[in-house]
C-alpha cells in the first residue's frame, strides 16, 4: 500500500507519528461532542488497513481516512517527513494551512478557531 518507497527505520517513525496524531484526533472527536458536531470521518475504506501516501511536497497522509466539515469540504490532514514535533499533524482547508495540536497533544487554538468556523465559510 502507499505510493512511496519506505526507508527503515525512518519511515516507521514518520508513519507512527502520523497514526498517533490521527488516533489522538479520533479520541477528541469521541470525547468532545462539539468536535464531532463540526467534523466527520469517512472510515469506509479502512477495511484493508491504512493507505499511507506521500504528496508532491513529501508530506504523508492516510488516503483512505477522509475527514470533512459538516458545513462542507474535505480537510486534508498530513505530517511533514522527519518532523521533530511530538504531534506534527497539520490541516489544509481551502488553501489554509495550520497546526492541529500543540506540543502536549492538545488541540491548538488555531485549529479550535478553524473548527468553530470563525470566518471560514
Amino acid at each position: 500500500m502507499g505510493n512511496y518507497s519506505r526507508v527503515v527505520p525512518r519511515d516507521f517513525f514518520n508513519e507512527a507519528k502520523l497514526l498517533k496524531c490521527l488516533g489522538r484526533l479520533s479520541l477528541f472527536m469521541l470525547e468532545r461532542a462539539w468536535i464531532s458536531d463540526v467534523i466527520g470521518v469517512d472510515e469506509s475504506g479502512l477495511d484493508d488497513g491504512f493507505d499511507i501516501h506521500q504528496n508532491q511536497d513529501g508530506d504523508i497522509y492516510v488516503a483512505n481516512y477522509v475527514v470533512y466539515l459538516h458545513r462542507g469540504g474535505k480537510i486534508d490532514l498530513l505530517t511533514r517527513l522527519n518532523s521533530k514535533k511530538n504531534y506534527p499533524l497539520l490541516y489544509i482547508y481551502d488553501n489554509e494551512l495550520g497546526t492541529v495540536f500543540d506540543e502536549e497533544g492538545n488541540l491548538s487554538e488555531e485549529f479550535k478557531t478553524f473548527l468553530k468556523g470563525d470566518d471560514n465559510g
